[in-house]
């Protein structure tokens, strides 16, 4: 997976497509790759667990979110056959989970509690002014931070 990351989703490399790929090893056991395409959550499974979770699309950006511990999953494999899986490994059900959500238009900070999205707000706002100050004419579309918010992120007055 390079860049030490276990998971990707085609629409994070500009492919819209349902497709996902994940090594819960990563570049310890390449080679170990699932490569799931058009995956559906049949079903959710063995309660839910707050784990941190990063993304290759917000380097060095780390929170909380909470997720499904075991899952039930059903998909085409990269020969289009269909395949069904039970993933009863909280790590590997939260690799599919994080992947899924790419493909439904859900970016891991969008699950994070608001206390914990105000932990990392300024560096994705950083990331926001680097894109702006590279695309000029974008626009970008920000949420107003949780009541109470004070220093960089805040609303000014």
């Amino acid at each position: 997976m390079g860049d030490d990351g276990v998971g990707l989703a085609a629409p994070q490399v500009g492919v819209n497509v349902r497709l996902m790929v994940f090594n819960p090893m990563g570049r310890d056991k390449p080679g170990n790759e699932s490569i799931l395409v058009n995956p559906e959550i049949v079903e959710q499974l063995g309660g839910k667990e707050l784990g941190e979770e990063g993304c290759l699309s917000f380097p060095r950006i780390y929170g909380d979110v909470e997720r499904s511990r075991q899952i039930n999953v059903k998909a085409l494999d990269a020969t289009g056959q269909p395949v069904k899986l039970t993933l009863t490994d909280p790590w590997v059900a939260r690799i599919f989970q994080h992947e899924f959500d790419h493909l439904q238009g859900v970016l891991f900070h969008d699950r994070m509690k608001p206390s914990v999205l105000e932990t990392v707000r300024p560096e994705l706002v950083a990331l926001e002014e680097a894109f702006l100050a590279e695309h000029p004419a974008a626009k970008v579309q920000r949420l107003a931070p949780a009541k109470g918010a004070k220093g960089f992120g805040a609303p000014k007055k």
